[in-house]
């Protein structure tokens, strides 16, 4: 009977051994075929009710669209005190090419009667620069179009260009580094400006429209039917076409020579 017992104890150990190893089998090859355990499934959230408050906050998007715009406060456009029929318009300098053309909206424009040393000749540099120091990029500009040279200079608009309240024409020459083109003088409608007389063009030898005078009556009063200027010079019947008119005293060409009141009868 003792010997009985061991021998049930190891048989037991050794079913306990081989159902342990079947197990193990089984898991190892579910592993290596790439089978998953089954995923846990997920709860499903619980629609929003109408009723309860929506407590999200509102997006960057929402906030951009809602606020109100910026209100900017706009460069004040200088008033437009231009002459003659030609162009006159408003812009924004673009650059500043040396010291007599600017480029206004992209426009060249050049200084009428106002000239500068280009670039690469001694003061050039100097002359661009002042300009540039008065009239920088981004300014305002107003561009006065020489009525006297509308077809321009190649390619480039001829004109006065008031800047930041400044005649550049007229500052350039103040200035001493630029120099009058004196050739113009008699074809620039701004040859008349004082600027412009003050460095070189002469008034007196720009032309101008004649002055109209009005007419004056020269009619005298004793011929009251037609118009007969007084004397002098004085005046016979020969002298003249009308005949039989009336005479009024005092007759100063003395149509009236027999005191009736009928002239050159």
């Amino acid at each position: 009977m003792n010997k009985v017992i061991p021998v049930v104890v190891v048989a037991g150990i050794i079913v306990a051994v081989a159902i342990f190893a079947i197990f193990f089998d089984n898991v190892e090859e579910r592993i290596t075929s790439g089978v998953q355990p089954t995923p846990k499934p997920q709860q499903i959230p619980k629609p929003e009710s109408a009723s309860e408050p929506k407590t999200e906050s509102t997006s960057e998007s929402e906030l951009t669209s809602t606020a109100p715009p910026i209100q900017l406060s706009p460069e004040p456009i200088p008033d437009l005190n231009c002459l003659g029929d030609a162009q006159c318009y408003v812009g924004t300098v673009t650059k500043i090419i040396d010291g007599d053309t600017i480029k206004v909206d992209g426009q060249s424009v050049r200084f009428a009667l106002s000239s500068a040393s280009e670039m690469r000749e001694f003061g050039g540099i100097d002359s661009r620069n002042f300009i540039e120091t008065i009239c920088p990029v981004g300014s305002l500009a107003i561009v006065d179009e020489d009525d006297g040279q509308i077809l321009g200079s190649y390619g480039r608009l001829v004109g006065k260009v008031t800047c930041n309240n400044v005649n550049l024409n007229a500052e350039l020459l103040d200035a001493g580094i630029g120099y009058m083109e004196s050739r113009f003088c008699d074809s620039s409608e701004f040859s008349v400006e004082p600027w412009a007389i003050k460095h070189g063009c002469d008034a007196s030898t720009v032309e101008t429209s004649p002055e109209i005078l009005p007419i004056e009556n020269t009619c005298n009063e004793s011929y009251p039917d037609f118009c007969i200027p007084s004397p002098p010079p004085d005046l016979d019947c020969g002298d003249i076409p009308q005949k039989k008119f009336t005479v009024l005293m005092p007759d100063p060409h003395r149509f009236d020579g027999n005191n009736d009141g009928i002239g050159c009868e």
